[in-house]
């Protein structure tokens, strides 16, 4: 993408799936911001729609990894 669309980007935010893919699009649109590129408006605007995301895919990694631990707890009594 040549020039910051918004409307774009927040689309591309949405509909991500990876963590990978917010943080670099979050670097993206920083640099963007940092280069004078984009307005504050535009920032806060990805902010929300970007950290959302990021935190509810933390939660479900925390989520698993809990589970995993309990099993592998119980697997390692049961041996």
């Amino acid at each position: 993408m040549s020039t910051f669309d918004l409307i774009e980007y927040q689309h591309l935010a949405r509909n991500s799936h990876s963590s990978k893919e917010l943080f670099e699009l979050w670097e993206e649109v920083c640099r963007n911001y940092d280069k004078g590129l984009i307005g504050k408006y535009q920032l806060e605007e990805m902010k929300a729609v970007i950290w959302p995301g990021l935190k509810a895919m933390r939660s479900l990694e925390v989520s698993v990894d809990t589970v995993f631990q309990h099993h592998r707890r119980v697997y390692k009594e049961a041996s």
